[in-house]
């Protein structure tokens, strides 16, 4: 296996950039300049992919810019077959207590939620070598725009958060396994994610320092398969 090949397979197993460059006994700096290089390989393969889809299921993942202060979000596209079909990273302003402090250190954060889902449903238009027959996303009401522009023709379903999440939290009673999560492909995806790749991992300190690196990342988790074979 050569060098590209072997760093990505670390990146997306749960490493970081600097435990890669232990393991393969290289610099950090020399590493990090070969995950940047590898954006080359990521336009080219990604050009390549192809999918098919009966159904698809899409949602949102937040994760943070160095700080919760500076928190973004994933807009994450997915099929029947577990496969990853696109991810966008979008900048997002800060929610709750921290809105404010957010903006009076850092400034007013643009947000770029819709056009970074119309960007991921826009590319996988392009990979899918047939329509879907069914969409299904949580009930963001925001959703319903965004499916539409793009797949006016294809059933698109909308679950209540509430119950999805009244279903996981009751995980340990056999009546609640019995009720399959109708979005568990992608929420399956986004739990993957956080294990898989260092950055989005929960209470660690591998945070992403630039968006672009994170969404370099999430390319490479997506292409990762096809070129490790």
């Amino acid at each position: 296996m050569d060098l590209n090949k072997k760093l990505i397979r670390l990146l997306v197993e749960g490493n970081s950039i600097r435990g890669a460059s232990r393991i393969l006994g290289m610099t950090y700096f020399n590493t990090y300049k070969k995950f940047l290089w590898l954006k080359t390989v990521v336009d080219i393969e990604k050009n390549k992919l192809k999918y098919s889809a009966k159904e698809l299921q899409f949602d949102e993942m937040e994760t943070i810019h160095h700080t919760k202060c500076k928190p973004l979000s994933i807009a994450l596209v997915v099929n029947e077959a577990y496969e990853i079909l696109e991810a966008k990273v979008a900048e997002m302003p800060a929610k709750g207590k921290l809105a404010q402090f957010s903006v009076k250190k850092y400034g007013a954060r643009k947000d770029q939620r819709n056009e970074k889902m119309h960007e991921a449903f826009q590319s996988v238009k392009a990979k899918l070598r047939n329509f879907p027959s069914i969409i299904k996303s949580d009930a963001n009401p925001s959703y319903q725009k965004i499916v539409s522009a793009h797949f006016p023709e294809t059933q698109y379903l909308q679950f209540n958060q509430a119950e999805k999440n009244r279903r996981l939290d009751r995980l340990h009673e056999k009546l609640s396994k019995r009720n399959f999560d109708p979005l568990f492909a992608v929420n399956h995806k986004c739990a993957l994610l956080r294990s898989h790749i260092k950055r989005l991992t929960r209470r660690s300190w591998c945070t992403t320092k630039k968006p672009e690196n994170l969404q370099l990342h999430l390319d490479l988790f997506i292409i990762s398969q096809e070129i490790s074979t």
